[in-house]
């Protein structure tokens, strides 16, 4: 009697323990818990922040292409506006050209001494003196109104020569104007992309994150699972105990018997969990084969078959596209800017360059005017970074999309001249 009460006592003491013993524990585990919900909770607020100033980028990058388009189109509307003085100033100086040889004919007839000079044959003409003045009047008159048109068609040329001054600095301030549009639009890229790649390590951090929580909740669940087993072990155990003496033979046999039952639960649980293990092991090869798939397949696809090879495919390109117009941000094949417009041209070579005229120059070896060859990559800064780029030709030439569309350029002399930065290879053709 005094036996049973004493393993009565014992079982309840370890009973009252074990759930201490299994807060304890589970206390541990929380804390890891708690910290990983801080960390994920600092990450998606650093990503938010993050994808907040992505989206004031991008609608700066919108706002920026938008007054480029503006500032094009007046640019076209410029280049419209010169055409149409050009030819104005043609056409009055071919009617100068006209009048003068008119005037010169008729000085030449009245410079003549024969009788046949037109002059005196008009004066010798007349009637009477009345007559006579009116002749004198009419021929001066005559010489006059076309001295008096003469100048007024000079005049007029030389107002339309000032005003084609002006359209042609107006022009010049709006090439300026789209050029330090470009340098933004390259700026707010390389941020964005920047931005981009910092947003993509924290989202990969927050996923570890979660999963390292995940890993801490069904520890502690297994662990709660276990403490539960335990405990109702223990309480079928000392379930006997609270009867008479007499029943300790039956008590004593059926502990083993729950020992058996015991252990024949462990060994379950363990061969059910290594079936999971195996199971999740086997899903776990089988999506990595699944995602080595498709990866392989975007590597084959972004992988663009050249069109030719090398140098003569990559010209070839860029001259296909020769009359094209120039759109801020615009990568073909109806319209180009400067970058896109290389991009494109050396895709057909199989090179794949960075999107803007920035990234496209840090990607280049630098090589000096005197090493340039035919291929090469041609720069330009309009005093706020690299803002242009084109394809060096050979002979102080380039091909390039610019504020006119998609031209030949001379970069040795003239306007180009005066912002060229430099020459990059980013092939070896």
């Amino acid at each position: 009697m005094k036996k049973n009460a004493l393993i009565a006592v014992s079982l309840a003491t370890v009973m009252t323990l074990t759930p201490v013993f299994t807060t304890n524990v589970f206390a541990d585990v929380n804390t890891d818990i708690q910290k990983q919900d801080k960390k994920i909770n600092d990450l998606k607020s650093k990503k938010g922040d993050l994808e907040s100033q992505l989206s004031k980028l991008v609608a700066d990058m919108e706002s920026a292409k938008k007054n480029a388009k503006k500032l094009q189109a007046e640019f076209d509307n410029t280049g419209k506006e010169l055409k149409k003085l050009n030819s104005d100033i043609k056409e009055i100086n071919e009617r100068i050209k006209e009048r003068e040889e008119v005037l010169k004919e008729r000085a030449r007839a009245m410079q003549k001494t024969s009788n046949s000079n037109a002059y005196l044959d008009v004066i010798l003409g007349s009637e009477n003196f009345s007559d006579l003045v009116n002749r004198v009047s009419a021929v001066n008159q005559l010489v006059d109104s076309d001295k008096s048109i003469l100048d007024d068609q000079k005049n007029d040329e030389e107002a339309l020569k000032t005003k084609q001054n002006d359209v042609k600095k107006k022009q010049e301030a709006q090439r300026v104007a789209i050029h330090k549009f470009e340098a933004e639009q390259n700026k707010i890229e390389a941020q964005k992309a920047e931005k981009e790649a910092v947003v993509a390590q924290l989202a990969a951090d927050q996923a570890s994150a979660e999963k390292d929580k995940a890993s801490l909740v069904s520890e502690r669940d297994k662990q709660a699972a276990a403490a539960k087993e335990r405990a109702r072990l223990l309480a079928a155990a000392a379930a006997p105990t609270a009867g008479v003496e007499e029943n300790n033979s039956s008590s004593e046999a059926a502990s083993p018997a729950a020992s058996n039952a015991t252990s024949e639960r462990t060994s379950s649980a363990r061969t059910a969990n290594a079936s999971s293990n195996n199971s999740a092991s086997s899903n776990q090869n089988s999506n990595a084969g699944n995602a080595s798939s498709p990866s392989n397949s975007n590597n084959s696809s972004s992988n663009v078959q050249p069109s030719g090879s090398g140098y003569s495919a990559m010209i070839s390109a860029a001259r296909a596209q020769l009359g094209k117009p120039y759109s801020l941000g615009a990568t073909g094949p109806s319209a180009f800017d400067c970058s896109g417009f290389t991009s494109y041209a050396f895709r057909a070579a199989g090179i794949s360059l960075p999107r803007t005229s920035g990234g496209q120059y840090a990607a280049a070896q630098k090589v000096s005017a005197s090493q340039a060859k035919p291929g090469d990559l041609v720069f330009f800064n309009y005093g706020s970074g690299i803002a242009h780029v084109g394809i060096y030709v050979g002979g102080g030439q380039m091909i390039n999309a610019q504020n006119d569309g998609v031209k030949y350029d001379n970069i040795s002399s003239g306007y180009w001249a005066k912002y060229l930065v430099g020459y990059g290879r980013v092939a070896n053709f």
